[in-house]
């Protein structure tokens, strides 16, 4: 008799859930209604655009720095030069490395770029352009010209740089040497390399695209009046291993006896991802209380709606449907409406920000954001999080307003009394 008495309650249950939404009345799109719709979509949208710009910025400035550096770094601490035996050395140490996928031999080094009367500080990084297997991505990023460094030098600068220069590709500029200069009665002079701009690169990184400078080994070396080999090596890491450099970075050290100085791109970039970490989730946080407030609406549209539906309440009780089967009919309503809306929020937050990826009006400024334009990523993870977030919050305000169900008596309805 009880499944008997279970299944038709279910079966009433499903009958109003229906009616709800498809009843030629439009019981769901009422004005207080539509007023809690617009409050959820709005919040869920500003949160889930917040975040993805956020996690776009993230993501761009991690991508542009592991493209045109790599992930550690060996040089000898206090020595400017990496010799012939250091580097056999250490080719054995990183061979015998399963993390490793690649490593070259590079000239580091500071310098003033000059063209008329621009000049612009810089730095200088020797690459081995022919090789398919480079720790610097440098090519990937190169918008006008070309990556080949063909003519000894050929030399690949920032679209920062190029512009600051007011150079193009073709034209000459000057390398002047920082670490060489010779001071007289005439002032102080530079030590100078004539180069030709061959390509010119964009990474989207203002920090990278204003200074850098990428040209052949042989060139760096005469511009340096240097016989080294090189000053430092570069290491790219296998892809599952990059977020682990700092670790692999001391365990290296510690198996080469400190005779090398390691560092990481997380040693070097560390506190800024930390700082960006930190900054979205506290603006998350914060944003998400806009959904807190969305869900007063809900809380004062059930409460109406509950009063308004009375009637028909005191019906179900007197034919035997118990207070929480009545609750579970409007919390299923409201569950559906929040799952619908919440959705719709999060389709909305993506074309949002996709749109301001796209736009143009508004703008970064390179040398403060390092970026700049607005980029986004887009997590699934993340929004299936923000989902369950907004669902949650949603849930626990309606459950509020539905408890007023169980008090209500029959009489108390029959005679209009409130509880």
């Amino acid at each position: 008799m009880d499944k008997v008495k279970n299944f038709h309650s279910m079966e009433i249950i499903l009958i109003y859930i229906k009616k709800f939404f498809l009843s030629k009345r439009l019981e769901w799109f009422k004005f207080d209604s539509i007023f809690m719709y617009l409050g959820i979509i709005i919040s869920v949208a500003a949160l889930v655009t917040t975040f993805i710009i956020f996690e776009g910025y993230e993501t761009t400035i991690k991508k542009t720095i592991l493209g045109v550096n790599s992930h550690i770094y060996i040089f000898r601490p206090g020595v400017s030069d990496i010799s012939e035996s250091d580097y056999f050395k250490l080719s054995n140490f990183l061979d015998n490395k399963p993390e490793v996928q690649t490593y070259t031999g590079i000239l580091l080094g500071q310098a003033i770029a000059s063209k008329g009367d621009r000049t612009k500080g810089a730095l200088y990084k020797s690459v081995d352009w022919q090789s398919k297997l480079q720790a610097s991505m440098y090519h990937e990023a190169v918008t006008e010209g070309s990556y080949e460094l063909i003519e000894a030098n050929d030399v690949v600068i920032g679209y920062y740089l190029a512009k600051l220069l007011d150079a193009n590709v073709g034209d000459e500029i000057q390398l002047m040497s920082t670490s060489s200069s010779i001071t007289s009665f005439a002032g102080i002079t530079y030590r100078s390399l004539p180069v030709k701009v061959v390509g010119i690169f964009n990474s989207g990184m203002y920090e990278y695209d204003s200074r850098y400078v990428f040209m052949n080994t042989e060139a760096a070396r005469i511009f340096e009046s240097t016989d080294s080999l090189f000053n430092m090596i570069e290491v790219k890491l296998k892809e599952e291993y990059i977020d682990m450099a700092s670790d692999l970075a001391v365990l290296w050290d510690n198996e080469l006896l400190v005779e090398y100085q390691i560092s990481s791109w997380i040693h070097f970039n560390g506190n800024f991802f930390s700082m960006l970490t930190l900054q979205k989730w506290v603006l998350t946080v914060i944003i998400s209380f806009l959904i807190v407030v969305a869900s007063f609406n809900v809380i004062t549209t059930t409460l109406a709606t509950i009063q308004e539906k009375r009637k028909e309440i005191g019906i179900l009780k007197t034919i035997g449907l118990s207070g929480n089967k009545i609750a579970l009919i409007f919390l299923s309503q409201i569950n559906l409406v929040s799952v619908i809306c919440i959705l719709l929020g999060i389709l909305v937050g993506i074309g949002l920000g996709y749109l301001l990826s796209y736009q143009t009006l508004i703008t970064l400024r390179g040398e403060v954001y390092f970026l700049d334009k607005l980029y986004i990523y887009v997590d699934i993870m993340k929004m299936l999080l923000i989902f369950f977030i907004a669902f949650t919050i949603i849930n626990i305000a309606s459950i509020i307003p539905i408890k007023k169900i169980s008090r209500l008596r029959e009489i108390d309805i029959i005679t209009r009394r409130d509880t």
